[in-house]
């Protein structure tokens, strides 16, 4: 091997998953060859577990998970929450206040399901950039029918609040937040943004994640393209940015690897770690 790399955490949207949300083959042999070789490797995805289930099984990542944007680290085996910070639910409905009153669309994120007010659910295709965006996995959509039930829904399972704004509120928004408590905002597209407890990121979910393997940060590999994964390529010993990636995340990188339909995240552990190139 070329590096001593004991751990891989990666992003799913936009880095291990194409755009049409299908796992090029070589990451699907990059994880086996992983495996083989004694090397865990982890999801670290904004999605919560029923949506990103079938990804891991898929991929073959069947120890822990970072899900919610790394506000939980969860147990692909078991289904049990090693670790969770979650929005404290006296914040809850102050925060969901202020994201309504920027916000064209505010639901929240639990470990297991969405919940949304039915006025909020995008109803037909998904779109992103005036473009139709596959979904893959399980929504698990609790709707209610007022803010009221909305929040004694949320109150108690809110790991994020996601807030379909314009870029130019985000600031305003989280100025205002800000008078609530200490709170995270961030972004994996400039359409919508994450608002969580303060310390939940993906950075920090590494952290823990390496604690829990009791693996030191120089022996972590870390790959993204979103400024959601910025924290986490910072904080690893090798962050690994795609060529798609934004350029805020690329800066933060340590190497660049071709885009996410190229099958990047594959081909660089091949070359990174086992000094193949593939």
């Amino acid at each position: 091997m070329k590096r001593d790399i004991k751990l891989i955490v990666t992003d799913l949207d936009g880095t291990f998953l194409d755009d049409e949300k299908n796992i090029p083959q070589i990451n699907i042999d990059a994880v086996r060859a992983c495996k083989e070789a004694g090397i865990h490797i982890c999801p670290a995805s904004a999605r919560n577990w029923p949506s990103l289930e079938d990804i891991a099984q898929e991929a073959g990542m069947t120890e822990y998970c970072l899900i919610c944007n790394g506000v939980a680290i969860l147990d692909a085996a078991t289904q049990e929450v090693q670790y969770r910070n979650r929005v404290a639910p006296q914040a809850v409905e102050p925060l969901a206040r202020i994201a309504m009153k920027y916000g064209s669309r505010v639901q929240v994120m639990g470990t297991h399901r969405m919940i949304a007010m039915s006025s909020m659910v995008q109803h037909g295709p998904h779109m992103h950039g005036g473009k139709v965006v596959r979904m893959r996995g399980r929504r698990m959509l609790h709707q209610v029918d007022t803010f009221e039930e909305f929040i004694e829904a949320a109150k108690d399972d809110c790991n994020v609040l996601f807030v379909w704004l314009d870029h130019k509120d985000h600031l305003p928004m989280y100025t205002e937040m800000c008078e609530v408590g200490d709170f995270e905002l961030s972004a994996a597209d400039e359409d919508h943004v994450y608002v969580m407890a303060r310390d939940a990121t993906k950075g920090k979910a590494c952290e823990i994640l390496a604690g829990l393997y009791g693996i030191r940060p120089d022996q972590v590999m870390a790959f993204g393209d979103g400024k959601n994964d910025i924290p986490m390529l910072r904080w690893a010993g090798i962050g690994v940015a795609m060529e798609n990636a934004m350029e805020q995340t690329k800066d933060a990188a340590d190497y660049v690897t071709c885009t996410n339909n190229e099958g990047g995240v594959g081909k660089a552990i091949f070359r990174l770690i086992f000094g193949e190139e593939r």
